[in-house]
């Protein structure tokens, strides 16, 4: 008589119940959706900031950013030639697209202050000036030398 291998039907129903108590209790903490919010408000603040320091550089004109917890935008620092259609101060910078060139906080990720910074011709920012997203998870710096730190 041949012996049969295999498991028995307790033990199959054993293992999908625990799978199942494994899944409710442990999946929901790899998807939470929050973490991934933040990170990415916070690398859209850092690109725009970036882009703003290289427009300044690339136009000649001060680009002026602010930060704060409704969202960024980027505006003239000064006026930009003499034409009617040159820049003005105050003005907002548009994108490719000939949009504003500013983002909302959808999400409401925290902010611990404003951030304003400006960046003249050369690529240099006044004030040096930083900012913490998420009670700290990430952070800005924009150094008066123009060198934009960010961690982690």
């Amino acid at each position: 008589m041949t012996r049969q291998r295999g498991f028995t039907i307790v033990e199959l129903i054993m293992v999908i119940v625990i799978l199942g108590i494994i899944a409710a209790v442990a999946l929901p903490r790899f998807f939470d959706r929050k973490t991934f919010d933040e990170r990415f408000y916070f690398e859209e603040v850092l690109s725009s900031v970036r882009y703003a320091q290289k427009l300044a550089v690339a136009s000649g004109c001060s680009i002026k950013v602010l930060v704060d917890s409704d969202g960024y935008r980027l505006t003239y620092a000064k006026d930009c030639g003499v034409g009617p259609a040159d820049p003005k101060i105050n003005d907002r910078v548009t994108n490719p697209l000939g949009e504003d060139y500013q983002g909302a906080n959808e999400n409401s990720v925290s902010i611990n202050k404003n951030l304003t910074v400006t960046f003249d011709s050369l690529g240099a920012a006044s004030p040096s000036d930083s900012v913490e997203f998420s009670g700290g998870s990430f952070k800005l710096i924009v150094h008066s030398t123009g060198f934009i730190e960010a961690t982690p």
